[in-house]
């Protein structure tokens, strides 16, 4: 141990240290491959057929035109038609800079035990982030409509023809009044991202948000009921510790915090962020509920079905990792909000959330009155 390597002797162990001196890019290149395979099930995919590109074009001009008259926000960007591994490339390409920031600082903290588990995973912290990334992107690809299914600022709105189709098929729903109703809410949502003071909030509150985990030392009830040796010498079994540890090892990949061996300081509240969130998934709400009547004879069948599909979705990496996925009750306090701002101001009143500094406290979220009287007193 004097050489400062843990797991040497460790034929296991060993290796996994032996591969961990690899290039960034090398680590972020097995997270796109691992993206790829979990968007598309490690089935061959098609790209988009032109025929839907120009039927999209077309459908996308449409909510363009409704979203930018309902907003008054300037609506420029064209939804581009993607296939499920390229939605999960991009989403990959948007959190780098995120997860990046992640491995450092996890790297900041030297793990306090002498517990091999906490040793190798602060040695694998770089190659876990980018791994435990690329798995988040490929489970979200794999049934995304669009940007709106991860809220991170992006440059391009990308929409999964492939996903909408399946998903109209399941429901027996018209293919073209889905993408409609997906691609009015992406247009919402990117207009609203676009506005400086709401794409600085947003970047601030998730650099804030990893900034609030610390490494914490796994310990062995986190693994599961097997008795690992705790050290190893001479008298130990490597075998029968490689066997051990491989299996360990599997079962915690569905566990970004425990992949990592993190936990959130409690000092670094999330509540910004989440009000953030709820507002902007409210206010995306409303815009679709105040176009989507007027253009699709099948809204609240599909409005319906879409809701449903939220409850069933479950938790997945995106909900315990970036926290920017909403309980059911943040989202009814966000729907409360949008509710009270329209009840006292008309829908005219939530284009207040763009001004400087519109964005509600958490405090402000359950008592909108306060937040309009906010925005009405005099600058300092």
């Amino acid at each position: 141990m004097a050489d400062g390597d843990p797991f040497k002797g460790i034929p296991f162990l060993g290796d996994i240290a032996s591969i961990l001196g690899g290039s960034s890019e090398s680590l972020w290149e097995g997270a796109r491959q691992a993206a790829n395979q979990l968007a598309t099930g490690g089935k061959p995919e098609h790209n988009v057929d032109p025929v839907e590109r120009h039927r999209l074009s077309e459908i996308s001009r449409v909510a363009e035109l409704h979203v930018g008259h309902i907003t008054g926000l300037d609506v420029t960007s064209h939804i581009e038609p993607v296939t499920r591994s390229g939605w999960a490339a991009d989403a990959l390409d948007a959190i780098r800079p995120l997860m990046d920031r992640l491995s450092e600082r996890l790297s900041e903290d030297s793990p306090s035990s002498a517990d091999p588990f906490a040793s190798l995973l602060s040695m694998m912290s770089p190659m876990t982030v980018a791994m435990t990334a690329g798995m988040m992107a490929g489970h979200l690809g794999a049934k995304a409509f669009g940007n709106s299914d991860l809220i991170v600022p992006r440059s391009r709105v990308l929409m999964v023809t492939a996903n909408i189709s399946d998903f109209a098929g399941e429901w027996g729903l018209d293919v073209d009044d889905v993408m409609l109703w997906v691609a009015i809410r992406e247009h919402a949502l990117h207009s609203a991202l676009a506005v400086p003071s709401v794409h600085e909030r947003l970047d601030t509150l998730l650099l804030e948000h990893i900034e609030g985990f610390r490494r914490r030392d796994p310990s062995l009830e986190d693994f599961g009921d097997l008795e690992l040796p705790a050290s190893f010498d001479s008298a130990g079994d490597p075998q029968q510790f490689q066997a051990q540890m491989q299996e360990q090892l599997q079962r915690i990949f569905g566990n970004p915090e425990l992949l990592l061996g993190i936990a959130r300081d409690e000092s670094h509240n999330i509540s910004q962020l989440e009000t953030l969130i709820s507002v902007l998934t409210a206010y995306i709400d409303h815009v679709v509920a105040k176009a989507g009547p007027r253009l699709i004879g099948s809204f609240d069948a599909l409005s319906e079905a879409v809701r449903r599909r939220q409850i069933t979705e479950g938790a997945d990496y995106a909900d315990r990792l970036l926290g920017v996925r909403l309980s059911v009750e943040a989202r009814d306090r966000g729907e409360d909000f949008v509710s009270g701002v329209v009840m006292r101001t008309g829908s005219e009143g939530l284009a207040r959330l763009f001004e400087p500094a519109g964005i509600p406290t958490p405090s402000e979220l359950v008592a909108p009155g306060l937040w309009l009287a906010r925005l009405d007193l005099p600058p300092d």
